[in-house]
């Protein structure tokens, strides 16, 4: 009857969602006849027997622990590179301090070398005798009117430059009587203004004993306005002579009178101009 069809009729409700499961349904079904027809196209009439299909799977968790054991691997090689770079930074510094202290060494060595016996004094004697052959130079220079000059030979001794003739160098046995005095005198300057500066108590009194009888009136004038010059610069220079033209030019004489045959001794007078 009209009334049990209308009591068996579904909900329109139910309808739509039983129409939505059919519908899913054939959408799967479409799926999965794709599937089987590529798995078709790649068996290629092959077939996968349950024998093959357990070795495939074995194969797979195989591989899969393969993969997991090669993460681990992995993770641990990057803990190890991780510590092997701290190590390393920490190996860059130690050699850096190496190198350091290589070099401090090797400089030690070479100090100890230098100051085994006398090397350590020989190249001080050398230095001093540089500096005193520069100042006997200068001083040499201003007693000659710059025509001599003082240098150190590769073995130690004196030579002469003579700046008048080019600076030739020649040996000191060269030299006239006055021009030896004057180099003996421009050293002797030298040497006596170096001990003055390295010493404890400064040097005030230079004694010099006689040589200016060699000595032309030209070159002798040279001497004494070169003494005369240094007495200025806190040096008394004391000079021993019997040369009356340098008597008349000191300004404080000592006069040593010997002693007469009469029992009278030996008289000093002080004389000042």
């Amino acid at each position: 009857s009209r009334e049990a069809a209308a009591a068996a009729a579904l909900a329109p409700e139910q309808r739509r969602a039983w129409a939505q499961l059919a519908a899913e349904h054939r959408e799967r079904e479409q799926a999965l006849r794709a599937q089987l027809a590529q798995l078709a196209a790649k068996l290629q009439g092959r077939s996968l027997s349950a024998a093959d299909w357990a070795q495939s799977q074995e194969r797979l968790r195989a591989a899969k622990a393969a993969a997991e054991a090669a993460l681990e691997a992995r993770a641990a090689a990057a803990q190890g590179a991780s510590e092997l770079a701290v190590r390393h930074a920490r190996w860059g510094e130690l050699e850096a301090q190496r190198v350091e202290l290589a070099a401090q060494l090797e400089r030690l060595g070479k100090l100890q070398a230098v100051l085994k016996a006398n090397a350590f004094v020989e190249y001080l004697a050398e230095e001093q005798l540089m500096q005193v052959s520069r100042a006997a130079s200068e001083r040499l220079g201003e007693l000659t009117r710059r025509r001599y000059g003082i240098e150190v030979d590769s073995g130690g001794g004196f030579v002469i430059r003579d700046d008048a003739n080019g600076g030739v160098k020649r040996p000191v046995s060269t030299l006239s009587g006055g021009e030896t005095f004057l180099t003996s005198l421009a050293l002797a300057l030298a040497l006596s203004a170096q001990i003055q500066l390295k010493g404890e108590y400064p040097l005030e009194f230079f004694f010099l004993d006689e040589g200016f009888g060699t000595l032309d009136q030209e070159l002798l004038d040279m001497v004494i306005g070169a003494l005369e010059k240094l007495h200025t610069d806190k040096l008394a220079v004391g000079v021993i002579s019997h040369v009356p033209e340098l008597r008349a030019r000191l300004v404080r004489k000592l006069i040593v009178q010997p002693a007469e045959s009469s029992g009278r001794g030996s008289r000093i007078v002080v004389e000042e101009v």
